[in-house]
């Protein structure tokens, strides 16, 4: 899906979401997606960015507030593990 090496965190909060029985958040899930790989791609992701990649304009209208919200939570997990992994590398580089 993406070559960052944070690309395995993606799908955690995401999928936990998604992985109930009744699949309510499936579509929700699939543009929380979306939105991740577009933000980690262009630094952030507009409801017409969706719309290439096979959303469309009912979708993103219905959806967009939901996905967004599960995407901000993957990404600040994303950003907290990438400077957290810095910070070590900094502080090794010091000894």
């Amino acid at each position: 899906m993406m070559s960052s090496p944070q690309a395995n965190l993606v799908p955690h909060v995401i999928d936990l979401i998604g992985v109930s029985f009744d699949k309510k958040f499936a579509s929700h899930q699939r543009m929380a997606g979306a939105i991740i790989s577009v933000s980690l791609k262009k630094g952030c992701c507009e409801p017409q960015d969706l719309l290439p990649l096979g959303f469309t304009q009912k979708e993103t209208s219905g959806m967009w507030h939901m996905a967004q919200a599960m995407a901000n939570v993957e990404l600040k997990l994303i950003k907290s593990t990438a400077c957290q992994g810095y910070e070590r590398e900094k502080e090794h580089a010091a000894i």
